[in-house]
């Protein structure tokens, strides 16, 4: 195993690092320190030829621009916080109001466009990058001075897992992802895909994507992925539902069942390359994205976010979001990879 390091552009006079991780099998990944950005991933195929399996940018300006999270760590809080606020211990807080009237992936100060610290570790089994950010309290209008340590590891069995821990000196809502653009396909688009998530029921929501605190069944709709299923033939079935009409498509958060076992909590399949790709997580929720399926003009790509629910800060039925001094957030993302 060993990594690469280069740079890749400044940002506010100090240096981008790129961080090239590379095992015996031909897989590598490539992390950014300016966002705890995926920047590349590379996966070979039964042929031996190496598929693109995220979307990226050749220039660090792409990302800085890019208003879409593309491939970076997600936080304080992923996906969103309704009216951006929440009352917590009798307190209300106020938040950023960056998505519409609601608090989306953090705010205006969110760590996908902030620059990391970094140390790297290799073995002959594995080689990490961890990355570390501080983040004061009230920013975004979160309480609480948190630290947080976000740790890549790619090894040989082709597995990518994504690590990450925080603590916080006053009770604070925390929710991490990790925003990937998966392309296992070549299609430019994304509805031949084939896609499972072990999850019965979604988060329902209102016209803006703010979860009502409902749940909704899978079965019969759209959104039942407990098979693996090609995505357009799912969002073309004859029944369909108001809550894909709304997008158009998947944006939209699943209740995954408790893990077990060694059983995935969603897989991505590309017919036309081979390529497998297999999502282990300990968090609640996942938010699975793909923008409009109708437009001309798609995104080509999928998104599977493991996260806490939307707006649990505000809905008490939700899993808990919450984090007090003295106790320490740790959940984990991994992607394995595999060809046939």
């Amino acid at each position: 195993m060993k990594i690469n390091v280069s740079t890749f552009g400044e940002v506010s006079g100090k240096a981008v690092n790129a961080f090239t991780l590379s095992n015996d099998n031909g897989m590598s990944v490539t992390l950014l320190n300016y966002g705890g950005i995926i920047k590349e991933l590379y996966f070979p195929n039964a042929k031996g030829e190496l598929i693109s399996c995220i979307q990226t940018f050749d220039a660090l300006q792409g990302y800085i621009d890019d208003p879409s999270y593309r491939g970076a760590i997600v936080g304080r809080y992923a996906n969103r916080i309704g009216n951006g606020t929440f009352t917590l211990n009798g307190q209300q807080y106020r938040l950023d109001k960056n998505g519409g009237e609601h608090n989306l992936h953090g705010g205006h100060a969110g760590f996908h466009k902030k620059l990391w610290q970094a140390s790297t570790q290799e073995s002959p089994d594995s080689a990490s990058v961890t990355f570390t950010l501080s983040s004061p309290n009230g920013e975004g209008g979160f309480p609480g001075n948190i630290n947080v340590e976000a740790c890549y590891t790619l090894d040989q069995f082709n597995e990518l897992s994504l690590v990450i821990k925080a603590t916080t000196d006053e009770e604070t809502p925390l929710s991490f992802t990790q925003h990937a653009y998966f392309t296992l396909s070549n299609d430019e688009k994304v509805g031949s895909t084939l896609l499972h998530i072990d999850a019965k029921k979604v988060t329902d929501a209102d016209s803006t994507l703010l979860p009502t605190g409902d749940l909704v069944d899978v079965a019969d709709t759209p959104f039942d992925f407990t098979s693996l299923s090609k995505i357009e033939e799912r969002a073309k079935q004859d029944n369909s539902h108001p809550l894909l009409d709304r997008v158009g498509g998947y944006d939209h958060n699943y209740v995954l069942q408790a893990a077990s076992g060694n059983a995935p909590q969603a897989t991505v399949k590309a017919p036309d390359t081979g390529v497998t790709m297999e999502l282990y997580t300990s968090l609640p929720g996942l938010q699975f994205y793909t923008g409009s399926l109708k437009d001309s003009d798609q995104l080509g790509a999928l998104c599977l976010e493991p996260q806490h629910f939307p707006d649990a800060p505000n809905k008490p039925s939700f899993p808990n979001c919450f984090v007090k001094p003295g106790e320490t957030y740790e959940e984990t993302i991994r992607y394995k990879f595999s060809a046939e």
